[in-house]
């Protein structure tokens, strides 16, 4: 028995195409989840974005800036601010914010609401 394992001088063929087979496995699965990170990384980028225009649009609105609807881009995102009237002397504005087509995201829409009151 120890004369056989002194022979040994190297690994065989068929243990070696395993160990790569083993070895491509766990890398393909290593990656796809550098894959998936870096998609999820970049939809939640665009989704704060799009929160960050509106939060932005939603100030723009209670200081008087837009009184009517309008739509309009703002840092390459379709804007669209609609104005209702709402209870008493409020206003219900819905402004809704659109990714541009190349980002390619599930939801390329957030749509937020507030009332506000008129100045007079």
């Amino acid at each position: 028995m120890k004369r056989l394992m002194q022979n040994e001088k190297g690994l065989t063929l068929v243990e070696i195409l395993a160990a790569l087979v083993i070895l491509g496995i766990v890398l393909v699965s290593v990656m796809s989840f550098f894959t998936q990170s870096a998609k999820f990384t970049a939809h939640n980028n665009e989704k704060l974005t799009n929160v960050q225009i509106a939060e932005e649009v939603v100030a723009e609105v209670r200081i008087g800036t837009y009184t009517n609807d309008q739509v309009f881009n703002k840092k390459n995102h379709l804007v669209e601010i609609y104005i209702e009237a709402g209870p008493g002397d409020l206003k219900l504005a819905v402004i809704t914010v659109n990714s541009p087509d190349d980002v390619g995201i599930d939801e390329p829409e957030f749509t937020t609401q507030m009332y506000f009151k008129v100045s007079s």
